[in-house]
């Protein structure tokens, strides 16, 4: 990251999530170069502008929640291009499914909270070993023009004659409700 940097002591990067305006998290790295004092200020910077602030220890490629946000992507491409689900299904079961629990507890805790009492002690005893089921395909598919064709098709019937202006509008109010329900705005 720092390479052609005058001064990489200074150089820190502030990474936020879409939409900025509105979404709270930000992830703070500095280069291996960086002064630690630079990152943490960085970090305090963004929290006193009311971010969520993750403040990484070394660089991540492709960011934390990109990361996480483009794997769950590329499952949902092959469940389309394998005819397993529509856009439509595949956006439902995130939105009245897990969704609404991540919205307060991130998967980590969710998956936590589903061991029971014994915790993510007992929900990775017991179901560890699913986790070698065949039924992930984490590596991308490949884009054909048929599964190209077939998302934006399932994208524009979901939308159902919403604009993207029409969407964003309706993302920004449904984030704005969320987060003043969750107490993180007022």
């Amino acid at each position: 990251m720092d390479t052609a940097s005058a001064h990489p002591e200074r150089l820190v990067v502030g990474h936020p999530f879409n939409p900025p305006y509105l979404m709270p998290l930000v992830e703070v790295v500095g280069s291996r170069h960086t002064d630690p004092e630079v990152v943490a200020w960085t970090s305090d910077f963004f929290r006193a502008a009311g971010k969520s602030v993750i403040t990484m220890d070394h660089e991540v490629p492709g960011f934390v929640a990109n990361r996480l946000q483009e794997a769950l992507w590329r499952e949902a491409l092959h469940m389309v291009a394998n005819g397993d689900a529509t856009v439509e299904q595949i956006d439902a079961s995130i939105v009245d499914g897990p969704g609404l629990r991540w919205a307060f507890h991130g998967p980590m805790l969710t998956f936590h909270l589903a061991g029971g009492p014994g915790g993510m002690a007992n929900m990775l005893d017991h179901f560890g070993p699913s986790l070698l089921s065949p039924w992930t395909r984490l590596e991308a598919p490949p884009l054909t023009p048929q599964l190209r064709d077939a998302v934006v098709a399932g994208c524009e019937e979901e939308a159902g004659g919403r604009s993207i202006t029409d969407l964003v509008r309706e993302r920004d109010a449904h984030l704005i409700a969320l987060l003043r329900a969750t107490g993180r705005l007022p």
